[in-house]
């Protein structure tokens, strides 16, 4: 059996499954996703699981026992607490290490877990009976063989309606901006502040020199926020009200151009799009060292200093 602990808001559990998925296809296995409760407690490494209103495989089960990794996966486990703590000492966490998890990953793989909380790690199966994984896994690279499968499982059950996704449908060229905030102002997540006004600013200018019909739709956490800030080159705006994370990932992925922040959420938002999508992305993830495996070679990199 395969398992994988959810981690984060839900593009980052749509990673985690789109990982795990594709494992279990090479495999042959079943896969089970482990949705620990955490923010139940307050812990901030795992927010409301929110997969279940997409059209997931019945080949993906999810199980709330809390605990279950250390019950029922007490080796895995282990060695996976001690990754955690070895790179909080080493304050790693504001620096690439992803070369210290490559390095890692054979020795963990025997023992029956993957972690990689960055970049790209090959994964190899190997002979354990069961297998965990835990991390990020943001990166095409660790499911394109199954893209298309992925797609249509991380998809929404049902289509978007109402009011935005009719303007959406109807504008010549629908752009979306995503703009977020929230958790990523807090002092703690400084690596994450890379996407100010100018850099949207620049973007929407690229936008309007490319397609000078494009209507820009904002989604946003802070939506007054983006109204008071954005400077979208001129282009007709339209601040989308917050929905649900599903909702208004439904409805992002009705446009066919995008304006990205550094976000897992957008990533999806245009991976799902209908094939001809433009994304117009930022040129940094990190505000720090740290590289990523989340560009894709057709973005247009903008630039965020």
């Amino acid at each position: 059996m395969i398992y994988a602990e959810l981690a984060g808001g839900l593009g980052n559990q749509m990673f985690i499954y789109a990982f795990a998925r594709a494992l279990g296809l090479r495999c042959g296995e079943a896969v089970t996703l482990l949705d620990r409760q955490d923010w139940r407690n307050g812990a901030p490494a795992h927010t409301v699981c929110a997969l279940q209103e997409l059209n997931l495989s019945p080949e993906v089960t999810i199980c709330s026992e809390p605990g279950f990794a250390k019950q029922h996966l007490p080796r895995q486990n282990a060695a996976k607490a001690l990754m955690i703590k070895y790179e909080q000492r080493r304050g790693l966490l504001a620096r690439d290490w992803h070369r210290w998890e490559q390095r890692c990953a054979p020795l963990l793989n025997l023992l029956g877990l993957h972690f990689a909380t960055d970049g790209y790690t090959p994964v190899h199966r190997g002979p354990a009976k069961d297998f965990l994984a835990w991390g990020y896994f943001q990166g095409e690279a660790y499911f394109a063989d199954f893209a298309p499968v992925i797609r249509q499982e991380l998809r929404a059950k049902q289509p978007p309606t109402g009011p935005e996704a009719d303007a959406i449908r109807t504008a010549a060229y629908p752009v979306a901006l995503h703009l977020r905030r929230g958790d990523y102002c807090k002092p703690e997540n400084e690596i994450l502040q890379v996407c100010t006004p100018a850099y949207y600013a620049r973007a929407a200018a690229a936008v309007a020199a490319a397609h000078p019909e494009a209507t820009v739709f904002v989604f946003s956490d802070d939506v007054d926020w983006a109204k008071e800030h954005l400077d979208t080159a001129g282009l007709p705006t339209v601040f989308l009200p917050r929905g649900d994370a599903v909702g208004d990932l439904n409805r992002m992925a009705l446009c066919r151009g995008f304006i990205l922040s550094n976000s897992t959420y957008s990533w999806w938002g245009q991976y799902l799009a209908a094939p001809g999508r433009a994304v117009w992305a930022p040129d940094r993830w990190y505000a720090h060292t740290k590289q990523t495996a989340l560009y894709q070679p057709d973005w247009q990199r903008i630039e965020t200093r």
